[in-house]
């Protein structure tokens, strides 16, 4: 799975733009009409189309080079929902805020980020120094923050908190922070003048990847 970010940062993308769920059910009817559903998927495909219009020759030059490096739809890499991340310098985190994401039982070791967003367990990517993880003991609701390597360690490539000691029993965390979607893009082949008239006029349509 690739890790390079997507060039263009997410406060130059026009908006609106649009973003979906995919889901892969299949339906099935027995001979007495009862109608009978199967979720093949355990979570749901985000898929996201965003136009960049008035782009200078310089940056569609840049994204048709990111796009033939990604060798079409074939690899993937990190892209950030502007609806649901920041990046915004005045802002320290995205609109993930205060989320609780794990309630100790005295002996699950390691816990993980992105249900908030139906993510599947490790394809949460937490953007470097975009984070901070708080404390609660009790559950009483009073959270204090928890100091990295101190406290805890994480892997921003999975979005997984490793506490140094074994979360006690009804003891929360919570977390800020901003996160990567790994996305490919929808198209397998594109001319150069096909694709940025589709950037321009229609929109580049990403696919994520889980």
């Amino acid at each position: 799975m690739g890790t390079r970010i997507f060039p263009i940062t997410n406060t130059d993308i026009d908006t609106p733009f649009d973003e979906d769920y995919i889901f892969n059910t299949v339906l099935s009817q027995s001979e007495g009409g009862r109608e009978y559903r199967y979720d093949l998927w355990q979570y749901p495909k985000r898929a996201f189309a965003f136009a960049l219009s008035a782009r200078n020759a310089s940056e569609v030059e840049t994204l048709w080079e990111f796009y033939r490096d990604m060798r079409g739809n074939y690899d993937s890499f990190y892209w950030e929902n502007p609806n649901e991340s920041s990046e915004s310098a005045t802002t320290a985190h995205g609109p993930v805020t205060n989320n609780i994401f794990a309630t100790g039982d005295g002996s699950t070791a390691i816990f993980y980020i992105g249900s908030k967003f139906l993510l599947p367990t490790g394809d949460c990517h937490i953007i470097p120094s975009s984070y901070t993880i708080q404390h609660s003991i009790g559950g009483t609701g009073d959270y204090t923050n928890w100091a990295e390597t101190t406290n805890y360690t994480i892997s921003v490539a999975t979005g997984a908190i490793t506490p140094v000691s074994t979360l006690a029993n009804t003891n929360t965390l919570r977390a800020s922070y901003r996160f990567y979607y790994s996305v490919r893009f929808k198209d397998a082949k594109l001319s150069k003048r096909a694709f940025a008239y589709k950037l321009w006029n229609i929109g580049m349509e990403l696919i994520q990847v889980i």
